[in-house]
């Protein structure tokens, strides 16, 4: 064994090297108390060949186990071997396969397209059936077509001659017509000026009536928008007011000895975020500790609710508390 496979196998089997180790560091150790306690009898022989022994008895089944390690890592390959050889035999089959199924596809290609031949012919021959018909039916049509052209020529010829008698009749007949027509537009033109005159002064005075009628209108929806939404704002501000109370009354601790059906007006100065800034309790019908619980009440129910809408809001807000 060479000293690089001696270590190889020392990494994988660290084990080993610890109990060589172990074994030296005894023997030294037993070497040292020999030198240093000369009285004491030397270490027997016989225990120095145990030590020697182990070691070797170490090293031999450190040998058989690297003998089986490779007895193991020998079957692997060849068991790896015979897997690739499977599988290269499976490889080469499935080729195989393939090989037939492409020849196949191939042959049924071909058959296919030699089907498509026979058809493009079939069909190529009955176009050109088709195309001889229509070129004698167009020329038997082109014929027919000639022969009305000149009879719709003559009767044309004889139609125009017609229309410029007509013409010279109509013309005379303008020419007079025209005279009168003079005279009857000049009279309409007058006539016309006066009407659009009349049509515009009223309908300048309909379209100033309903701008009139607009604004009207639009006024009515704009105060009916306003009382709509100063109802609503009220009701929100009742309501406001009301979330304010409930929160004051929850705060509230009702001092000993107080009486039912005590009330009292509560002025509050907050700040915009709701965070109490004064406390103002008067016009309270009760004792001087019911009134200055609600003031408590009213400062540890800071900061209040907001109110639904900002436009609500109101640094000084006033409120009659009864609990």
């Amino acid at each position: 064994m060479n000293r690089s496979s001696l270590f190889a196998e020392l990494k994988k089997h660290p084990w080993i090297l610890a109990v060589v180790i172990y074994a030296h560091v005894g023997l030294a150790i037993l070497l040292s108390i020999n030198l240093s306690h000369d009285d004491k009898p030397p270490v027997p022989a016989a225990k120095k060949h145990n030590i020697i022994d182990a070691v070797a008895v170490d090293a031999k089944a450190f040998d058989e186990r690297k003998k089986q390690a490779e007895l193991e890592e020998k079957r692997k390959r060849e068991q790896a071997l015979a897997e690739k050889k499977l599988a290269e035999k499976k490889r080469a089959e499935e080729k195989k396969r393939q090989q037939e199924l492409k020849r196949k596809q191939e042959a049924e290609k071909k058959a296919l397209e030699k089907k498509k031949l026979e058809e493009k012919k079939l069909a190529e021959k009955k176009r050109q059936e088709q195309l001889k018909r229509e070129q004698e039916r167009v020329e038997k049509e082109k014929q027919l077509a000639l022969a009305k052209k000149k009879e719709q020529e003559k009767k044309e010829k004889e139609r125009l001659e017609k229309e410029r008698l007509e013409k010279q009749r109509l013309e005379k007949e303008r020419v007079e017509k025209e005279r009168a027509e003079k005279e009857r537009l000049a009279k309409l033109e007058a006539e016309k000026k006066r009407k659009e005159e009349e049509a515009r002064r009223r309908a300048e005075e309909k379209a100033e009536f309903e701008r009139a009628l607009l604004e009207e209108e639009r006024r009515r929806e704009e105060a009916a928008r306003q009382a709509e939404r100063a109802a609503r704002l009220q009701t929100m501000q009742a309501q406001y007011i009301q979330m304010i109370r409930l929160d004051v009354e929850s705060a509230w601790r009702q001092p000993p000895g107080s009486a039912v059906g005590q009330s009292c007006v509560v002025n509050v100065t907050q700040a915009g975020s709701g965070d109490v800034i004064a406390v103002q309790v008067r016009s309270c019908s009760g004792t001087d500790a019911f009134q200055k619980s609600v003031e408590r009440a009213v400062w540890r129910a800071s900061p209040l609710p907001l109110p639904p809408d900002p436009e609500l809001f109101s640094k000084e807000l006033e409120f009659i508390f009864t609990p």
